[in-house]
């Protein structure tokens, strides 16, 4: 019986905390082509880099679809994202298919990319929010979700000269984990 009351009790917490997201999606341009970008991507854990290469990313109206390259360009990781977070793993080389970093990326870019809280600055309760705020620059965001006092993860924008021209750097500092995303240049 008690067991019982503690299973309801977690499921109650777990459905009546969801958070009042709206996802961010851009739409196609006039020729009907979804924006499309090719960035840089360096991860880092604990302050030791664990890749370098490139993410050929594109947002559509159902979420985004990225491929993950080395930097010679040949594809490590192709998936695709819905708008909700879930990804369906297109193709995968050598050891990447069981390291799970499908799913890890999915969740960053999703975070990034597509998740917004409903009303600005923050949505959500004091157990779990997200909160999107402009930089007092006006150059740039800041992104996060907090649980209670504790900031679960954060994504920092800044925009640069360029159209279009954002470096972004994601950290969950609970992970060590930073992931550094910059638009290439190819000429």
């Amino acid at each position: 019986m008690r067991q019982g009351l503690v299973f309801c009790f977690i499921c109650l917490v777990l459905t009546g905390c969801s958070l009042p997201l709206r996802v961010s999606v851009d739409s196609p341009d006039a020729n009907g082509k979804s924006p499309a970008r090719l960035l840089n991507i360096r991860i880092e854990r604990w302050g030791e880099m664990r890749f370098s290469g490139l993410l050929a990313l594109r947002q559509g109206r159902q979420g985004l679809y990225y491929a993950l390259l080395d930097a010679t360009g040949v594809k490590l990781l192709e998936v695709a994202v819905a708008g909700d977070g879930r990804h369906r793993l297109l193709h995968a080389k050598g050891a990447l298919q069981d390291s799970g970093l499908d799913g890890f990326l999915a969740e960053v870019l999703t975070r990034t990319y597509l998740q917004e809280p409903a009303i600005l600055p923050c949505a959500g309760s004091w157990w779990y929010k997200l909160c999107r705020e402009e930089n007092a620059s006006g150059k740039g965001w800041m992104k996060y979700g907090q649980a209670g006092p504790l900031q679960i993860w954060q994504v920092e924008a800044d925009r640069g000269q360029e159209p279009g021209d954002v470096a972004v750097v994601y950290r969950q500092p609970w992970l060590g984990m930073r992931i550094f995303l910059e638009a290439t240049k190819l000429f």
